[in-house]
């Protein structure tokens, strides 16, 4: 992997190249989500009454044919850990501790904010709830309030992810993003100590405190993903060592452990037996085509750069599709099966439907509201700046 060339080595000149796109990683990105969507659309709106997906469904359509794949797609969260950890590490490696923020919060918020007020509208309609509630909800979701409930329930992630940045934004401010690797890897060690800690007899329901919201927020419980993307970005920049090669035999058995004890709640959850069997695999195959496309990434780009930029598409509708999948997805499902579709037909057409949605939304309605955004926040670093307030631009 230390040959693999992401066009962020330093160039003769000194200055690093502009970075490549990273055209399996938007491709994997977006099967992640299809695998949540998959989750949401084919099993919990008919086998879990009290979520999104079932309330906005109405009447249950059943894919029982679907279950030993559906049930297991909520294991597209954990792939979307190891991708951050790898992308966020290499984007943050070309950015100052400002541009790296404003990066953030312009790739998060304006996707939120758009994403959520549709949900909102949507859950007034359909929702049982009052409209006081719904409001709560929904200011909780605008403002990224770190703790249940939300308009939806996919936003719990980002509070997670939000921590993480949190920890690469300490590291640019501090000047010691070299020590981002150490760090982090640090974080997914503990995290893969407490799963294995987990599985001893000695604190029988460890695993259950270590899979609690502050445990979560505190990146005990998901941290062994992020930090294996971590180190994979750290491998292919400064070569597999075998410093690294154990760090990541830690991190990946704990990323197992906690896709197990993931896999016993959700089966319990569903009133299903489940092993872990099939989602070990989907994540190991994963895992493989992730490192797979990190090799063959340069190769890909020069010599099919058009399919790179219809990736890129796909990889930046990923974050809308995630967003939206449960409300339009499965209202979608409602209306085909109101006007006689069969299960199958709903089932892709309210998958296609919300495909299409999220494509709209990363083409059409984030790229001007983050101009707006950007534009705000220039105005506001300027202002500051005048004021003696801040010694340079926030997206400097």
């Amino acid at each position: 992997m230390a040959s693999v060339s992401t066009g962020i080595e330093p160039s003769a000149a000194g200055r690093p190249h502009a970075p490549r796109p990273l055209i399996g990683l938007d491709l994997l990105r977006f099967g992640a989500a299809c695998l949540v969507m998959l989750y949401h659309l084919a099993c919990t709106a008919w086998m879990v009454p009290s979520s999104e997906a079932a309330e906005l469904l109405g009447s249950p359509i059943p894919f029982p044919t679907l279950l030993p794949v559906s049930s297991e797609g909520w294991v597209g969260v954990q792939m979307f850990f190891v991708i951050s950890g790898y992308v966020i590490a290499y984007s943050a490696s070309q950015a100052s501790a400002a541009r790296f923020l404003t990066g953030r919060i312009l790739r998060l918020m304006p996707g939120i904010w758009f994403c959520a007020t549709v949900s909102f509208g949507l859950a007034l309609l359909f929702f049982p709830e009052t409209v006081w509630v719904l409001f709560e909800r929904y200011i909780r979701t605008l403002i990224l309030f770190p703790v249940p409930r939300w308009i939806d329930g996919v936003y719990w992630t980002l509070g997670i992810e939000i921590v993480f940045y949190g920890l690469v934004y300490a590291l640019l401010c501090m000047n010691r993003f070299e020590r981002l690797e150490p760090v982090i890897l640090a974080v997914g060690i503990i995290s893969a100590l407490a799963w294995c800690l987990a599985t001893a007899p000695l604190w029988p329901d460890f695993d259950r405190i270590i899979s609690t919201r502050i445990a979560k927020l505190l990146l005990l419980t998901h941290g062994c993903h992020f930090a294996l993307g971590v180190v994979l970005w750290s491998a292919v920049r400064r070569g597999l060592t075998g410093y690294r090669l154990a760090g990541l035999a830690v991190c990946l058995t704990g990323a197992f452990l906690q896709i197990r004890y993931d896999a016993g709640f959700v089966g319990s959850s569903l009133g299903l037996d489940r092993s872990p069997t099939v989602p070990w695999l989907l994540y190991a195959v994963f895992l493989l085509l992730f490192c797979l496309s990190i090799r063959v990434n340069a190769a890909l780009t020069d010599a099919l750069p058009g399919l790179g930029r219809r990736f890129r598409d796909l990889g930046l509708a990923t974050y809308p599709l995630y967003l939206l999948h449960t409300f339009v997805g499965a209202l979608s499902m409602r209306f085909l099966a109101a006007y006689g579709l069969p299960p199958a037909a709903s089932l892709a057409g309210g998958i296609l439907t919300a495909v299409a949605a999220s494509l709209l939304v990363s083409r059409q309605i984030e790229p001007p509201l983050r101009a707006g955004l950007g534009g705000i926040i220039g105005a506001i670093g300027a202002r500051l700046r005048s004021r003696g307030l801040m010694p340079g631009a926030l997206t400097r």
